[in-house]
């Protein structure tokens, strides 16, 4: 197949799969004849129908796109992902941005993550500030791996993965802990997709409300934040005001709410008032 005829075959065939028909069969079509997907449909080589139909038959079973490639663009670097780390997503780039500002004045600064994943919060601040000291922690196994893998495929110096449980254990001084933890309530578990159902549970799930993991990590690690330290969560929708709340009854002060590009509040933060 030419590239033109590989994208008309994966249009037709994703069209009842997905609504990103023609992003999704351009980044098929591009990683197949290793190419970006801003250069087709110019390219001379040809595609073998057998392998696109690998990917459109993964595609049918439910298996994220972002798996069956092996990997992800987040902010500004690629990051490796696959069954038992949960996808970056581009709603997670408001995080390591408010991140970023929040520490611009910051001389080395020193960064935590929580529930780390794929680090890739934890490694696009660290590349963004080299000066910084970044510690990820990822408690799971699977999702361990990937961050570590993904330290080394970007070549990152300045984190330091720590595998540990944030809900039992608290360590260090930062001067800004970030978190972007499982915050989907147990509730709304029938509602979702079998392509977001593919992802670990561990890496979605919040408890029954979705806001264990906000109670847990507040309490238990504002004693780990510097001066007028930072704790930065990413939240899900209609969970901000709760979240806040959270913050504000385990003593943080000036709580602030981000929206994301569609309006979404999506981040949330507030300053230790552990003096």
């Amino acid at each position: 197949m030419t590239v033109t005829e590989a994208l008309s075959y994966l249009k037709e065939q994703l069209k009842d799969i997905t609504d990103e028909v023609a992003n999704e069969a351009k980044i098929i079509v591009a990683h197949l004849v290793g190419t970006e997907p801003s250069r087709l449909p110019f390219s001379c080589k040809t595609v073998e129908k057998e392998e696109i139909d690998r990917f459109i038959s993964r595609r049918r079973q439910g298996t994220p796109l972002q798996y069956i490639l092996g990997k992800w663009w987040f902010y500004k670097s690629e990051f490796l992902v696959g069954e038992g780390v949960l996808i970056p997503r581009q709603d997670t780039e408001l995080l390591v941005e408010t991140a970023l500002e929040i520490i611009k004045d910051v001389k080395n600064p020193q960064v935590c993550d929580l529930c780390s994943g794929s680090g890739c919060i934890a490694i696009s601040i660290a590349l963004d500030r080299p000066d910084s000291n970044v510690v990820a922690v990822e408690k799971y196994d699977s999702a361990y791996e990937y961050l570590l893998k993904n330290i080394e495929h970007n070549k990152v110096q300045n984190v330091k993965p720590v595998k540990a449980d944030v809900t039992e254990n608290s360590f260090g001084k930062y001067d800004i802990i970030v978190s972007n933890p499982p915050y989907i309530p147990k509730t709304d578990e029938k509602d979702l997709s079998r392509e977001v159902l593919s992802e670990p549970h561990t890496a979605l799930f919040g408890g029954q409300d979705g806001l264990c993991f906000y109670r847990e990590i507040a309490a238990k690690w504002k004693n780990c934040l510097k001066e007028n330290g930072l704790l930065a969560f990413e939240v899900g929708i209609k969970e901000a005001d709760m979240v806040a709340d959270i913050l504000k009854s385990n003593g943080f002060i000036n709580i602030t709410l981000k929206n994301d590009l569609i309006g979404i509040e999506r981040v949330v933060f507030g300053t230790a008032n552990n003096v």
